[in-house]
């Protein structure tokens, strides 16, 4: 076996159509997204007798020595796509792509394996994530917590109204909402504007995208982005205006958004990792009634990657 490393225009057609079929994270449009944030999408593949059996999506940014690798940015997660009827033990694919990677030379590499895929972790420093996941798929589900159950109504009565992300409507409204969240929270906006510019154009293509705003007059009060994969839908950001606070409209976003697509099929809600010192977060999250789940995160870090 061998490993190669392809970009977009390097994949051949039917597995480019694989790829997009599996999950919004190994999609071509979802790795093209990362070019507004001048991050080149790459795909590992392990083959055998120039047969594709293996391939694994990811994001790299900076040249030669300097090149950093994630799979996938942002909290996001590995989705590895594999052959069908190789003959080949997966385990063994998996250690031959692990250890080209290892080998790559990046200067530093980060594999969210949510799925728990990897069990040869030589070359590897093991981190464990965590995030809090949901099972949505009652049809009488809500938050256990009164207090949830309250603010929810209370929205409700307010007259609160979520509606799809339209980039004519809401795109300037939106860009304001994210930087006045980010600056209240004393941090530059991670994303420009063409970053959202690009989500929201796949978003008109790709229904894996969950987009929504809640508006009050003519300001933005919340938005938030979610991500389906398969049974599962992530909520990845959220943007809020504290001004309206007593409108609760998180909470009725986050609750309506789980409705809706629950009766599409969508089992579990997950509610984004978790950081160690986020005691805090994880009391909310506790009360939509969720379990924690871990995962490992494999990082490599070069000389240089330890000193910047």
């Amino acid at each position: 076996m061998k490993t190669q490393r392809l970009t977009l225009e390097d994949l051949p057609e039917n597995i480019t159509t694989r790829l997009n079929t599996l999950s919004l994270f190994t999609s071509a449009g979802f790795a093209a997204l990362w070019r507004a944030i001048d991050s080149v999408p790459v795909f590992w593949t392990v083959e055998k007798d120039n047969k594709i059996l293996a391939v694994m999506p990811g994001v790299e940014r900076g040249r030669g020595i300097l090149r950093r690798f994630q799979s996938m940015p942002d909290g996001l997660y590995s989705r590895i796509m594999f052959a069908p009827d190789t003959g080949i033990d997966r385990r063994e694919i998996l250690r031959t792509l692990a250890a080209s990677l290892v080998s790559a030379g990046y200067m530093k590499l980060y594999i969210n394996d949510y799925y728990r895929l990897f069990e040869d972790r030589t070359g590897f420093n093991e981190l464990v994530s965590k995030t809090t996941l949901v099972d949505i798929s009652a049809a009488d589900w809500r938050p256990p917590d009164k207090k949830v159950q309250s603010e929810i109504r209370k929205a409700g009565r307010e007259g609160v109204v979520v509606d799809d992300f339209n980039f004519e409507k809401h795109f300037e409204k939106f860009i304001q909402l994210m930087r006045q969240t980010e600056q209240r929270h004393g941090r530059r906006p991670k994303y420009p504007a063409r970053f959202f510019e690009a989500l929201a154009r796949l978003a008109r293509e790709d229904k894996r995208i969950r987009w929504v705003m809640v508006e009050r007059g003519n300001e933005a009060a919340s938005s938030h982005i979610y991500f389906i994969d398969r049974d599962m839908v992530l909520n990845w950001q959220i943007y809020f205006n504290k001004k309206f606070s007593s409108l609760k409209p998180n909470q009725y976003i986050l609750y309506t958004t789980a409705r809706q697509l629950a009766a599409q099929g969508v089992k579990y809600l997950n509610l984004g990792a978790t950081p160690g010192d986020a005691s805090g977060l994880e009391t909310y999250k506790d009360k939509w009634g969720g379990e924690t789940y871990r995962y490992p995160c494999y990082r490599i870090k070069s000389f240089l990657g330890k000193l910047f």
